[in-house]
Formats: structure tokens, C-alpha cells, sequence
């Protein structure tokens, strides 16, 4: 790019000529030394574009080698529009809740946390009720554990890194090792259950939304207070919300649904 251009912004010329670097190697895992030479910059100024990609997920650091971080993946799936999955979504959504008569809402995974870009509330005066916008942990709620049992676990592991695993109950899984088995249970099942993990007097089932390579794209949950909906609802509230993924995920053209 000509040093005359005085829109061209040099520092992000040179982080993207890094992760260039990345798409073309072959390889996965580079060193800094092997990046500095295939971007023709110096160890010092790409050590520091490494630095600051890896604060916000671009690449990730093990050991002495640098891969590809999850943000890439999340930059990658953009061309989702959100307004594609709420139309898909909102008249199923609105069937489940006046199905079972409790809340309905829909995720997406936003690095550490999943996201509701969707709710359908119940009309019981005593019900459950997240805000569209807001956010929640992955690792004690079913739309979290739904979405990332089908992310390869380093993935997991990555967007875990940076919230940890806080105990906000009794029944939270606070290890990655029980974490890693819960989500290979939720893979192996098709859906997964929040019982008083997030929030005492809590109860919810999710099941995820599948692309045709069988990734995330977001996660539909029904949830209620333990006092009208429990782990005996399970058999019919997991049926339906893997139903309801599979027909957002078909109305959105894919056809792998949700597994």
C-alpha cells in the first residue's frame, strides 16, 4: 500500500498481513519467529499485533506457538444475519411457549457468554424472563452448555479462559474436567439441562441450532421455576425444543437441524 495514502491505517495493515500470514501457512501452529518471517516484520512489531489479537480472541498462545483464536470463527459465521435467525425463529418460538407455557428464549454464542437475542415470556405471573441483549455464563446455563457441545473442546476451553467457572449454586459444574463430560452427555442426548445450575429454583432444557457442517449457530431453551417445571418434564420439553431447532435451522436453509 502506497505511503502517500493518508486514509491507510499502517498498524492494521500490519495485523491483518499477520493473520494473512495464518490463512496461507500450512500449517495451524506457528512460531514467532515463523510469522516474522513470512510477514516480512520484525519479532518486535509482531509480537505486539500477536499480543493484542490474542486480547480479543484473534489467536490464541500455546506454548511457544500461535493458532487461529475463536474469534476468527465468530467473524467467519457473520455472514448469519441476525435478522435471518430471529425470522426463522420467532414463529417457532412463539409455538413452543404457547405449547408449554413457559418462557422460550434464543442464544447466541458472543465470546465468553451466550447472548438472548430472543425471548418469548410466559404468562404465568410467576415465571422466568431474561432481557433480549443480555448475557449469561456457559458453563451453568443449557443454551451455554447446548452451544458448546458442539465446539471442539480447546475451543471450549479458550472462551471458558476468560470468565472461569464460578460457582453460583450448589449444583454449578466448576471444573473443566466435569465440564468436558457434561458436554459430551449433552452432544450424545441432543439437548441440555439447566436444574438449579445458573439460579436456585431454576429449570431449563435447550437443544442447539446446527449449519450443515454441524457448528452452533445459536440454541433455543424453555425455562420455568422448579415449582411447575422440573427434571419430570424432560422427556416431552427436550422432544420439543430439538424439534424447535431443527425446524429454525431447516427455515434458515440448513439441513443438518439439531442433533
Amino acid at each position: 500500500m502506497p505511503k502517500a495514502d493518508i486514509y491507510y491505517i499502517e498498524v492494521l495493515g500490519k495485523a491483518l498481513d499477520v493473520l494473512d500470514v495464518f490463512a496461507k501457512a500450512p500449517k495451524p501452529a506457528l512460531t514467532l519467529h515463523s510469522i516474522s518471517q513470512l510477514s516480512k516484520l520484525n519479532k518486535n512489531t509482531v509480537f505486539r499485533v500477536l499480543h493484542t489479537l490474542a486480547r480479543h480472541g484473534y489467536v490464541v498462545k500455546r506454548g511457544r506457538d500461535y493458532e487461529l483464536g475463536p474469534s476468527v470463527a465468530d467473524l467467519a459465521s457473520a455472514k448469519l444475519r441476525p435478522r435471518d435467525l430471529l425470522a426463522a425463529a420467532g414463529p417457532v418460538l412463539d409455538s413452543l411457549r404457547d405449547r408449554f407455557g413457559e418462557t422460550v428464549n434464543l442464544g447466541v454464542l458472543d465470546g465468553s457468554r451466550i447472548r438472548y437475542v430472543d425471548v418469548r415470556e410466559s404468562p404465568h405471573r410467576i415465571r422466568l424472563a431474561e432481557r433480549v441483549g443480555g448475557s449469561d455464563y456457559l458453563h451453568c446455563t443449557a443454551l451455554g452448555k447446548a452451544t458448546l457441545a458442539y465446539l471442539p473442546f480447546e475451543e471450549v476451553r479458550a472462551r471458558i479462559k476468560e470468565q472461569g467457572l464460578p460457582k453460583l449454586t450448589a449444583r454449578t459444574i466448576t471444573t473443566l474436567s466435569a465440564l468436558k463430560a457434561e458436554l459430551a452427555k449433552v452432544r450424545k442426548q441432543g439437548y441440555a439441562v439447566d436444574n438449579e445450575e445458573s439460579m436456585p429454583g431454576a429449570f431449563c432444557v435447550a437443544a442447539a441450532v446446527l449449519d450443515n457442517e454441524g457448528a452452533p449457530v445459536a440454541a433455543v431453551s424453555m425455562s420455568g421455576p422448579t415449582t411447575r417445571f422440573n427434571a419430570a418434564h424432560v422427556p416431552a420439553a427436550s422432544a420439543a425444543v430439538r424439534e424447535a431447532a431443527a425446524a429454525i435451522a431447516s427455515a434458515m436453509g440448513y439441513s443438518t437441524g439439531a442433533h
